[in-house]
């Protein structure tokens, strides 16, 4: 008997295309194919939940040190008159460096300038009119002749003193009246003695005319005397009276005069120096307009190619001055509204700058000091970065630094996983924000 083996040997179930499945087994991919795709995902996974990415803010920077270089700029409409410096030229604070074209003579400006200044406290009466008299100063003229005519005015009342010779009358009148009064006091004296001589004698007449020893016209004869010894001893007590009020008036006379020149001066004094802070506030004016002088001590540079009677226009940067003082560099971003509010203190920032490409020479890292609170017109955000390490680069180089530097600044805010990132662009394709 043929056993089931045998049996199932003889019979042809499938074709030969099955059998050649049937009898092969499977490819190993076939097999842990599921596996291997789960186990990837999974990692994926994993991996998507460590991995931290940080997120940057970007913005553009500028680096300077923390006295920025002075940047001096056209203010009016002119022509270069004069240039002083050259490119890459040390200056000193206060030196002139630039003068522009105006109707008056700047070497004649600048030696009124320093006649104004020379001046200090020793008063404006010391001007030199003579001096200045023949400078050409353009726009300040009209300034300057005010003030001339004031400070000459003055220079005059000072000289002439109009009010003394009503003091010198006034003075003179109460050395007479005084002297008079002298006098009269002398002559009262001696009305005084014959006054009381005459009013004994009258009251002896009087005795006597009571006793019938004198008659009565001698009585008579007796009191017309004693009354011209009192009406003479009253007259003179009234012309001294007369005399003192008189002195009263003259005194209140001198007085007044006085009061006049004092304050004809203080006036006199006050217009000269009025006019001559105007004066001043000209010279300034015309400076701050036609002449270019270096604030800080540094090295200037120009900024376009400058030569004299170049036309220049209004607001147009001619020359910079960058200080000797650059013991610290800082950095100034101007960050947009978009995230700004994740940029806080302390973030790193990394540098990019123009000047120095940062695939050759690196990146300079920076931190956030301080954040604007309120935004520019424009509605950007002032960030203040400062370089703890100075100008060295990821690459470890030191940059120079003798100009100012302008680049592409971002901002570490926060590290976010990659499985928070693809959660956020979900929602936000999904609309949930």
């Amino acid at each position: 008997m043929e056993t089931k083996k045998d049996i199932l040997d003889t019979i042809q179930l499938h074709s030969e295309g099955v059998q050649d499945i049937l009898t092969q087994p499977p490819h190993w991919m076939v097999r842990w194919g599921n596996t291997t795709i789960f186990f990837i995902l999974l990692l994926i996974l994993v991996m998507s939940c460590v991995i931290k990415y940080p997120e940057f803010v970007p913005s553009a920077v500028i680096i300077s040190s923390r006295n920025p270089p002075e940047k001096l700029e056209a203010r009016i409409n002119t022509k270069v008159e004069e240039i002083f410096v050259t490119d890459h030229q040390p200056v000193s604070r206060g030196q002139i460096l630039m003068v522009l074209q105006s109707t008056a003579d700047y070497k004649d400006v600048i030696r009124l300038r320093a006649i104004v200044d020379s001046l200090g406290n020793r008063g404006v009466e010391h001007f030199p009119l003579g001096e200045v008299a023949g400078f050409k100063l353009g726009e300040i003229q009209a300034d300057y002749n005010a003030f001339a005519r004031a400070l000459t005015d003055a220079q005059l009342y000072t000289t002439l003193q109009p009010y003394s010779p009503d003091y010198a009358a006034a003075n003179k009148s109460l050395a007479e009246s005084r002297s008079r009064i002298r006098t009269l006091q002398q002559q009262k004296s001696l009305e005084q003695t014959k006054y009381e001589l005459s009013k004994r004698e009258f009251d002896r007449y009087q005795e006597l005319f009571k006793e019938r020893v004198v008659s009565a016209s001698e009585m008579n004869l007796e009191k017309m005397k004693f009354l011209q010894a009192e009406q003479s001893l009253e007259n003179i007590s009234l012309a001294i009276s007369q005399l003192q009020e008189g002195m009263l008036g003259i005194e209140k006379t001198r007085s007044g005069a006085t009061i006049n020149a004092q304050k004809d001066k203080i006036n006199l004094t006050a217009q000269t120096g009025q006019l001559f802070e105007q004066l001043r506030k000209s010279l300034n004016a015309w400076e701050q307009n036609y002449l270019l002088t270096s604030s800080v001590a540094g090295v200037v540079g120009f900024q376009q190619f400058l030569g004299k009677n170049q036309f220049v226009k209004t607001g147009d940067i001619l020359l910079s001055v960058m200080p000797d003082d650059k013991d610290m560099l800082i950095g100034g971003l101007r960050v947009p509204a978009t995230n700004s509010g994740k940029v806080k203190v302390g973030q790193k920032v990394l540098l990019k700058l123009d000047n120095y490409p940062y695939q050759e020479f690196g990146m300079v890292e920076g931190r956030v000091k301080n954040i604007a609170n309120a935004p520019d017109k424009d509605g950007n955000y002032y960030v203040n970065v400062i370089l703890p390490k100075g100008l060295q680069t990821s690459f470890h180089k030191i940059l120079p630094f003798d100009k100012e530097l302008k680049g592409n600044a971002e901002i570490v805010t926060q590290d976010l996983r990659l499985i928070e990132r693809f959660f956020y662009q979900m929602r936000k394709l999904l609309r949930f924000e």
